[in-house]
């Protein structure tokens, strides 16, 4: 019983903490990012997932990777305890409101800007980017080593080919 009384008050004082995006092809700086906020801001770490940025922002990529998919990776992650959804910035307001986070995480580039929930005075951790990783980034060096990979094919298909010596 006492034990008991004991977890859940332990489970009271604990610190919800929320991190909003998209999070399409995770790399090491999302990685560093959730880890930062765990170590730093929070005991319990929600991601709010964003299905699709295009539909307020056309000029937004679409995410490769469906919305499920994002969900299954990032719920893997030990800095994750939690994924919840949502698609525009209305909804990610009402999803802050219900699940009244403690502190709200965002990159130290948002630091004197306005951002969807600021009305709501959630306490910010900003986190200290020092890395170079971006999504645009991982995606245009993945875009690259498919280029480079069809020019070889096609260097290959013009008479180039690799010819191991007869055994």
């Amino acid at each position: 019983m006492l034990q008991t009384f004991f977890v859940l008050w332990e489970s009271l004082r604990m610190i919800k903490g929320i991190i909003a995006g998209n999070f399409d092809v995770i790399h090491p700086g999302y990685v560093r990012f959730f880890k930062d906020a765990k170590e730093n801001a929070c005991d319990w770490l929600i991601i709010a997932l964003q299905g699709d940025p295009t539909i307020e922002r056309p000029n937004k990529a679409k995410p490769i990777l469906a919305v499920e998919e994002r969900t299954e990776i990032l719920m893997e992650l030990s800095s994750v305890d939690e994924v919840l959804h949502y698609d525009t910035e209305e909804e990610l307001l009402e999803l802050l409101k219900q699940a009244r986070p403690n502190v709200r995480i965002l990159g130290s580039d948002y630091h004197g800007k306005e951002f969807t929930g600021c009305e709501l005075s959630i306490p910010v951790y900003y986190h200290e980017r020092n890395h170079s990783w971006s999504t645009t980034r991982f995606k245009n060096e993945i875009m690259l080593q498919v280029l480079r990979q069809k020019k070889r094919g096609k260097d290959e298909e013009e008479g180039k080919k690799f010819c191991p010596p007869p055994c």
